[in-house]
């Protein structure tokens, strides 16, 4: 998995190469002067964006850093209202640009210092990012795979979408595909009968989940756009 590869090779702001640095989705990451906003954090978020680019195949213009969410954290504040900012979003490439937020999201990243230990309790550390990882997932209709990472340690999570606060850990993730690429090709139309308006005696057959989610030609994030025929 390339996740277990941590080298932090971005540590240094001037080793970032040029189109990772000049690339508008990824500003938030540095300073006018070119260093980075989070010295420590941020080039584990960097090295975290390569491997999606790189490894996955996500589109750098799929990415949102520093996205704001409000929601209530009840498992993690009491039940309380929170506003938090997960670290890095990966779009459906369907709605690159829509300003669709955490309700298109694809994949959720949430990185911390590489020097926090694997699942621990302090400030700041494993444990409290994957409190905030839960929330922002619990949070989206539509996200479907989650990353915790702190370069040194990395899990991977994929979301049932039968459950959708139960994450469930997996070896690694798959690559991206477009979504958009994927309807223009799909072998079914969604129809509406304008005779039978209130579907009686239609003789059409009830789909099953897993039927009605190929017929919609995107598993990935489950029923919350049906696609154009």
């Amino acid at each position: 998995m390339p996740f277990t590869n941590f080298t932090n090779p971005y540590q240094n702001p001037t080793n970032v190469p040029e189109h990772y640095r000049k690339h508008f989705n990824l500003s938030k990451l540095f300073r006018t002067d070119g260093t980075y906003v989070r010295p420590v954090e941020d080039p584990v978020t960097l090295w975290a964006i390569a491997l999606l680019y790189e490894e996955y195949g996500v589109p750098l213009d799929a990415l949102e850093l520093e996205l704001s969410a409000d929601f209530s954290q009840g498992t993690h504040q009491g039940g309380r209202r929170y506003q938090g900012r997960a670290d890095l979003i990966v779009y459906d490439d369907r709605y690159i640009g829509a300003g669709g937020g955490l309700d298109v999201a694809f994949i959720m990243v949430e990185a911390m210092e590489p020097s926090k230990k694997f699942e621990g309790t302090e400030p700041e550390g494993w444990i409290e990012h994957l409190n905030r990882l839960n929330a922002y997932m619990s949070a989206s209709p539509s996200a479907r795979y989650a990353v915790l990472t702190s370069g040194t340690h990395t899990k991977i999570y994929r979301r049932d979408l039968d459950y959708p606060r139960a994450l469930q850990e997996i070896g690694d993730l798959p690559k991206y595909e477009s979504a958009r690429l994927a309807a223009e090709h799909s072998p079914y139309k969604v129809i509406l009968n304008p005779s039978e308006p209130d579907d009686i005696q239609t003789g059409l057959q009830p789909l099953t989940r897993d039927k009605f989610r190929e017929v919609l030609g995107d598993t990935r994030s489950g029923c919350h756009s049906i696609l154009p025929g």
